[in-house]
């Protein structure tokens, strides 16, 4: 049995080097595929900053737009690691999820009357500066990067489904859930959900793929280490 990471081609690759050195066998089959917007970005005029990708983390650095003395709302462990890092000279809040800062704006816990940025790809399931349209807390957005889909399944996977009893997955995303089950349809593998069990990162993306009748495990943190204490 072979583990098969389906994150994008970046993460997928650390998982994989991961992985094989704690003597796991493991397959990368990405079903997104990222490209980053070369937009120029000007900080002068907000005070915080909304990250909900490391993506959007990527982006920056990749064209090494630093900023600082920001209010910087990050959401998600590796978005605020890899922000942290990247931009150490802010003021970082955490947030588990997209939901929890909203619902944290929504309360007496949100933002000050600070002008604030929100950096994102171009597909995002919560959309945070139209929730807050019209209210007291003003967001602009900014596309830094786009995730584009790969309904796909290389030979190695489909060789997987062929030969396997049990075949094991990496999902770490609603979108992404909805891609392997397009990918399922397309290669006729409808008939192998019984055999498989998914990685999940949340109860939503476990529901999802339950709904089809494919097993799920959810991990109590988005990490590899995580991951191991599953299988």
């Amino acid at each position: 049995m072979k583990l098969i990471i389906t994150r994008p081609l970046q993460d997928s690759k650390k998982m994989f080097q991961y992985f094989e050195s704690k003597g796991l066998s493991c397959l990368v089959n990405p079903l997104l595929k990222i490209s980053y917007e070369k937009i120029d970005i000007n900080f002068v005029d907000y005070g915080g900053l909304i990250l909900t990708s490391r993506h959007a983390v990527r982006s920056l650095a990749k064209k090494r737009k630093k900023f600082s003395k920001k209010t910087v709302y990050a959401c998600g462990s590796s978005t605020y690691t890899e922000a942290k890092i990247f931009a150490p000279d802010n003021e970082y809040i955490f947030y588990e999820s997209v939901s929890d800062l909203v619902d944290a704006f929504k309360s007496s816990k949100g933002p000050n009357l600070e002008k604030i940025l929100y950096l994102r790809g171009r597909d995002v399931t919560i959309d945070i500066r139209l929730i807050f349209k019209g209210t007291g807390i003003v967001i602009d957005d900014c596309i830094e990067y786009t995730a584009e889909e790969k309904v796909s399944f290389n030979s190695e996977t489909l060789e997987e489904f062929e030969n396997s009893k049990q075949i094991s997955i990496i999902i770490y995303s609603i979108r992404t859930a909805k891609i392997f089950l397009k990918a399922l349809k397309k290669y006729n593998l409808g008939n192998k959900t019984s055999i498989i069990m998914a990685y999940c990162i949340s109860r939503n993306i476990a529901n999802i793929l339950q709904d089809e009748g494919i097993q799920s495990k959810i991990l109590v943190n988005p990490s590899e280490d995580a991951i191991l204490d599953l299988l």
